[in-house]
């Protein structure tokens, strides 16, 4: 309902901008309540307000519907219930909104329909760009075997993150065997951390004794895949969703040159143990987690980064306190800083630090 204010500085306005609500109004409609049947010779005798502003403040009250005339035309008129008055007076508002509300559904209706018009061609623009998004797993999937049985030289691929799945090593078991025994070399990267995980290894050992490379870094290779030079399949930001297949020639040779910068550094995958390589790997590891504490990352970031479990990463943290003598992380950052520790070998204890 229409508040009525006493005061005329805060008069409410009805929808219909000419009609002003002030306290005349109100005591009008008082009056009407009280007296059930009243005249304009009454309100003037109870208000004391002049005749022009009596009349004027009653047509208020009948356009709001608040009055109502008699239905015998003696000049007499009765108060509306507020409720009664609003639905009246709202009910061709309402309508209007209403119409509204279809117009406005018509013409996302009709601005919809074009949404696929855009999409496609702004698809078909990418794919001769030599860019095409696979939007989910069955895709990305469909068009991994593809270019699998259609490579002739070469099939690149690395993969951070740590051990790799079962059942994703599992799938490409097949595949890997059909490019081995046409000849395409397979290289293969993976982090220090997938040597730790038993499925991975077995993997490894089973491919290397067919001809696969295999190397490990401890971190800053990218998720890629590369088919004979030719093509590049990235993940897309979440990568649970699908991928981009890359064909422009400028782009995969960027992505074949970065694969190569980290193939370069990293070492072969070690299959038998070794104390003296275990223990290599474990210090490649700790100075890759020695740059990102510089940085200020979060264990939970570092050990995502690294391919790690949370718990062994923070294992590795406080190996490396303890051999620098840090009394916290903050501390940390500064002594690996101050004794320029991500470029020397990591000391065994504080006083090798010292000394």
């Amino acid at each position: 309902m229409t508040a009525i204010h006493s005061d005329p500085a805060i008069a409410l306005r009805d929808p219909d901008p000419t009609i002003v609500l002030r306290d005349l109004e109100k005591r009008i409609y008082a009056r009407a309540c009280e007296a059930g049947l009243v005249t304009t010779g009454d309100v003037e005798a109870g208000t004391g307000a002049p005749q022009s502003e009596i009349r004027a403040a009653i047509q208020n009250l009948r356009t709001l519907h608040l009055v109502r005339e008699t239905e015998d035309g003696d000049g007499r008129f009765v108060a509306v219930s507020p409720e009664s008055a609003k639905l009246q007076r709202l009910a061709p508002l309402l309508g209007e909104l209403r119409r509204l509300q279809a117009r406005t559904e018509t013409m996302r209706t009709a601005y919809d329909g074009f949404v696929h018009v855009y999409e496609t061609a702004a698809a078909e623009r990418s794919r001769r760009a030599g860019i095409e998004v696979l939007p989910n797993r069955g895709d990305v999937r469909r068009t991994i075997n593809g270019l699998a049985a259609s490579s002739t030289t070469e099939v690149l691929t690395s993969h951070p993150g740590g051990p790799r799945p079962q059942e994703v090593l599992h799938e490409s078991v097949a595949r890997s065997r059909d490019l081995l025994e046409r000849g395409v070399a397979i290289r293969t990267l993976y982090q220090h951390s997938a040597h730790f995980d038993v499925g991975t290894t077995a993997y490894v050992e089973h491919f290397t004794a067919l001809g696969t490379q295999f190397r490990t870094l401890a971190d800053g290779f990218p998720q890629l895949m590369i088919f004979d030079r030719r093509y590049v399949l990235v993940p897309l930001r979440d990568p649970s969703e699908g991928a981009t297949l890359v064909s422009d020639p400028s782009i995969v040779d960027f992505a074949t040159a970065a694969f190569e910068r980290a193939w370069v550094a990293a070492t072969p995958f070690r299959i038998a143990y070794d104390q003296r390589k275990v223990r290599e790997t474990s210090e490649d590891v700790r100075h890759s987690i020695m740059r990102l504490l510089v940085t200020g990352e979060e264990d939970r970031r570092i050990a995502a980064r690294l391919g790690l479990s949370l718990r062994s990463c923070q294992r590795h943290v406080a190996q490396i306190m303890k051999r620098i003598g840090a009394r916290n992380r903050l501390h940390a950052g500064y002594l690996i800083s101050q004794h320029d520790l991500l470029n020397r070998p990591l000391p065994d204890s504080p006083q090798e630090l010292a000394s």
